[in-house]
């Protein structure tokens, strides 16, 4: 009796073994590998907690990318908090503050989702940085 419902044709079956083609096969450096790579990433784009994965995830690659990243948005949302009180560029730094946070919010987004996304402008500051 067969353990399946499925065809058993030896020509729908794949080898165990078998290496996928390069369109298929998942891309190395996409997903994470570790919790604490994704914990780091989450961690780098609230205000504030970006130094911890900086600091204390020296070794886990993901996390120091997004923590690159995290602490150039910190530095231009803080600013963009510093240039609020002046009334004559309000609008600009404004936009500017709004557009931090909404990159913040897809760097947690695509942190949790376990990918790594290259903010636009950030992450070509953050990779000349020697942080």
């Amino acid at each position: 009796m067969p353990s399946s419902f499925f065809n058993d044709d030896a020509e729908t079956q794949k080898p165990p073994n078998e290496v996928l083609p390069p369109e298929v096969a998942p891309k190395p450096g996409n997903d994470f590998k570790t919790d604490e790579g994704r914990l780091g990433a989450v961690m780098s784009y609230i205000p504030f907690l970006c130094f911890v994965p900086l600091l204390n995830m020296r070794h886990n690659e993901e996390a120091r990318f997004h923590a690159k990243q995290g602490v150039m948005l910190f530095l231009i949302e803080a600013l963009a908090v510093l240039f609020l009180f002046d009334r004559i560029s309000d609008f600009v730094f404004t936009t500017i503050l709004i557009a931090a946070v909404a990159f913040s919010i897809a760097g947690i987004f695509f942190a949790m989702q376990g990918r790594n996304f290259r903010l636009p402008i950030i992450s070509d500051l953050a990779e000349r940085t020697k942080l």
